[in-house]
């Protein structure tokens, strides 16, 4: 797909699940998808609680998301940012790509994915 066509779909899909999580509580809707990895293992996945932690941020409880997966509450404006300096071409893009992409920026955030899944499941440390 081209980037021109990326910059025509990605928006709608954007908006389009922002719509549907401002809309639809996952706390009380039992048709959202529930997390695979939990359900055979019992243990949180790094994005268990994410999607009540964005219906939450879409609604503004910013303490509310936090508490669901504070991992995700930081983790959006990093991937947002990623997606926009790979898409776009203009010139404040072309200033921030080399800081964003950074190779040890992605892997401080992979290394942070892998901790943030450990973490949450040792018993006694995340309520």
């Amino acid at each position: 797909m081209t980037r021109k066509r990326l910059w025509i779909v990605l928006p709608i899909a954007v908006a389009g699940m922002a719509a549907l999580y401002y809309a639809v509580d996952p706390s009380h809707d039992v048709w959202l998808p529930r997390c695979p990895f939990h359900a055979l293992t019992g243990w949180d996945c790094p994005a268990c609680g994410g999607q009540r932690a964005l219906h939450s941020l879409l609604h503004g409880r910013f303490g509310e998301a936090l508490r669901f997966n504070p991992f995700l509450v930081v983790a959006v404006p990093y991937l947002l940012a990623v997606a926009w300096t790979s898409l776009d071409d203009g010139p404040a893009a072309r200033r921030l790509r080399p800081i964003v992409q950074h190779r040890w920026l992605a892997w401080a955030y992979c290394v942070l994915f892998v901790v943030w899944w450990v973490v949450r499941n040792l018993p006694g440390v995340i309520p």
